[in-house]
This record gives structure tokens, C-alpha cells and sequence, in this order.
């Protein structure tokens, strides 16, 4: 682009208004700074913003859905730049005249021209490539995804509200906008339907909706996925309706709008999908327990927690009761010399370490541990303690 055009564009007074709102938004401007001729644009920035928000999330809960951290960074790695690709792909294919005579502008994508849908269905085919890899239940991971990507299109839109674009015909409704790049197509005062913003807050809350039936209500697998596909699948066909700039698929004379019914068989697929999981679904349950136990080991021979953590509560206890043993017995040598520097003899100490000893000692550790100890004190210390005292001395045990 020529300095001259670049200047053009600076000089250009942008706004959007809202007009029976009373919101009359001034330089709201597409570009948000630029690196010499390089125009950094806001429909990147919030695209870039919504995709880190959705890695985020996505990293945190990761582990609670029976997903390991790095699987899911290779997704991530390898899905961002396929759904960039893929979105790109899609929005060209349906819209070929625009791009047919000039194709260095179909690497422009900071102009805009990314659909969604090419994006979704990029993800699914690198998610199922990746899962058949790594032997993870496909399934599953676009329950895990398919929020964050809702999420991700909630905050994407807002792009299309910089560039002025996605929006639909004239309009007499409260929310009905208009702007200078509106103005250019539509015409001087022309409102028209914020599909963007529709878009937007019904994602919102479709976003909300899943994760919290995600959280609170999913028995199987493919049930988010399902509610997904029905949910998003709703709206778009009802709103593309709207659209000035559908993508068209035209067939001789007649030209349908390829999202709209790509979205009415989305909403048929994810019910049939939704009855099918609930039915006949693997038990995410199930599936958290074997993540678990992967987590563990997955060794059949190793131990279970639960023996574990008996033996390590167990462990204690005895050392416990070896320690006052040990400690009993050494009060019975120092009693022991003192007896003998005092006329006392060692049938006192003797008789303790026979008597509380055993008692004590026994009485804290149980089972056959009880047993042995109580047998060597009762017995075999009892003799030599009776053995020393004819002696004169108590042997060091």
C-alpha cells in the first residue's frame, strides 16, 4: 500500500453509533498502531486475546477431565494454526470471485475473512487425527474443547465490530447500528442488525450454559459435544439469516447460504448425538477412574491407594512402639547403674521393663508385632534381666 492511501486511512473519521441507544462511539478505528507500513489491526488483537483466555482455561482444568497437560498442548500447537488456516480456506472457497484476481490477498487475513466454521471443522479433523495417534477417545476431547471454542467466538466477534462487518440488513430495531464503513454499502443513516453483537452474547451464554452443564449435569461422553452442535448451530441458522454478507453456494440460478444450512444439520447431528451418548455414552466417571489409575501407574501388581496409605498410616504406630521399647530399656540400664551406685538392684528394673514395658510397649502395637515384642520382653528379657541381677549387672539389650 502506497503512503499516500496509508495516510488516507488515518485521516478517515471513523465512529459507530447506536443511534436510538444514544451511543455514539468516535476513531474507532480498524487499525490499532502500526509498525511502519505494517498495520497492526484490532480484529488480530482480539482474536489473539480470545485464543490465549481459551488456552488458559483450558490449561487449568485440564487434569479435572481426565486430560493430560502436554496432550492437550499438542493440540493446542497444532489446532491454532490448522482452525487459522482452515477458517481462512473456507471463507475463500465460498467466496472465490472476490480473491480470483488477486491472490496475494488471500494471505490478507488481517482484513478479516475467517469463518468459524472452517476453523470448527479444521480442530475436528486435526483433534481426530492427533487422538488416533495418541489412542485418546475423540469424543471426549471435543467435549473438552468445544466451550473454549464457543468462548473463543463470543470474543472474536468484537473484531467484526472494528472492521465494521458481519452485519445484517436495514433495521428499525432499538440495537439497529450504523458507522462510516457502514454508511459506505448501506447507505447515509441506514441502521442496520448487529449480527456480530447477537452472535456474540448468545455465545456468551452458550459458553456459560455448557460449562456449567459440564460441570454439573454430564453422565457421558459426547453429551458437550452434542449441546455444542445444537446450541451454536441455533443461533447461527437463525442469524445468518440476517447477514448481508452470507456465504453463498450457488447451484445454477439458485444460491443458498452455505453456514445457515450447514447450521440447520448441525442442530439434527448434535440431537441425534446427544440421545445416542446419554443411551448408549461412555460414563465419564468410568473414564476419570482410568486417567486416574494412568496417573498412578497403571501398574495391575502395584499396590492400590487405599493399601498404601494403610501402610503408611500403619508405619507410625509401629515405630512408635519400637521407639518406647527402645526407650524403656535404656531407662532400665540407666536404672540399673543407679541401683548399683544406691544398693538398689536390678530386679527393680527388671520387674519395670517386665511389667510396664511389656504392657505399654505391647498395648501400642498391635497384631503380630504386639505379639513378638511382648514375647522377647516377658521372656527373654526377663531372664537375662534375672540372669544380670545374680551378676550384678543388666546387659545392654
Amino acid at each position: 500500500m502506497n503512503p499516500g492511501a496509508l495516510l488516507a486511512m488515518d485521516v478517515e473519521k471513523y465512529f459507530i453509533s447506536f443511534p436510538k441507544l444514544g451511543i455514539n462511539l468516535e476513531n474507532i478505528n480498524p487499525v490499532a498502531f502500526r509498525i511502519g507500513s505494517f498495520a497492526i489491526r484490532w480484529y488480530g488483537i482480539i482474536i489473539c486475546l480470545g485464543l490465549l483466555l481459551c488456552v488458559i482455561l483450558g490449561m487449568r482444568k485440564c487434569k479435572k477431565y481426565a486430560i493430560k497437560a502436554d496432550d492437550l498442548l499438542d493440540y493446542i500447537i497444532i489446532g491454532i494454526p490448522a482452525a487459522i488456516i482452515g477458517a481462512r480456506i473456507y471463507y475463500v472457497a465460498f467466496s472465490w470471485k472476490d480473491f480470483s484476481g488477486n491472490l496475494k490477498e488471500i494471505f490478507a487475513i488481517w482484513k478479516g475473512g475467517l469463518a468459524i466454521y472452517g476453523a470448527v471443522i479444521a480442530i475436528a479433523i486435526t483433534a481426530f487425527i492427533i487422538c488416533r495417534v495418541k489412542k485418546i477417545r475423540f469424543l471426549h476431547i471435543l467435549d473438552f474443547a468445544l466451550p473454549y471454542v464457543m468462548l473463543g467466538q463470543a470474543i472474536g466477534r468484537w473484531g467484526n465490530f472494528f472492521n465494521q462487518e458481519a452485519f445484517g440488513g436495514p433495521t428499525n430495531f432499538a440495537l439497529g447500528m450504523t458507522g462510516n464503513l457502514i454508511a459506505r454499502k448501506m447507505g447515509e443513516g441506514v441502521t442496520v442488525h448487529p449480527t456480530f453483537l447477537y452472535e456474540s452474547l448468545w455465545c456468551f451464554a452458550g459458553f456459560a450454559f455448557i460449562a456449567i452443564y459440564r460441570q454439573k449435569l454430564q453422565k457421558n461422553i459426547g453429551e458437550v459435544s452434542a449441546l455444542y452442535m445444537i446450541v451454536y448451530g441455533a443461533e447461527r441458522a437463525l442469524v445468518e439469516g440476517l447477514r448481508t454478507d452470507s456465504l453463498m453456494l450457488n447451484i445454477g440460478s439458485f444460491g443458498i447460504r452455505v453456514s445457515q444450512w450447514l447450521s440447520v444439520a448441525l442442530v439434527i447431528v448434535g440431537i441425534a448425538l446427544f440421545i445416542d451418548s446419554r443411551i448408549r455414552g461412555k460414563s465419564l466417571a468410568e473414564l476419570r477412574e482410568e486417567f486416574a489409575q494412568k496417573l498412578a501407574g497403571n501398574d495391575p501388581g502395584s499396590k492400590t491407594g487405599a493399601e498404601t496409605a494403610g501402610e503408611t498410616a500403619g508405619e507410625p504406630e509401629e515405630a512408635t512402639g519400637l521407639a518406647a521399647i527402645a526407650r524403656k530399656l535404656s531407662e532400665a540400664e540407666l536404672l540399673s547403674e543407679a541401683g548399683e551406685n544406691s544398693g538398689e538392684t536390678a530386679e527393680g528394673a527388671a520387674g519395670e521393663i517386665t511389667g510396664e514395658t511389656a504392657e505399654g510397649a505391647a498395648g501400642e502395637i498391635t497384631g503380630e508385632t504386639a505379639e513378638e515384642a511382648a514375647g522377647e520382653i516377658t521372656g527373654e528379657t526377663a531372664e537375662k534381666a534375672a540372669g544380670s541381677e545374680a551378676s550384678g549387672e543388666v546387659k545392654d539389650f
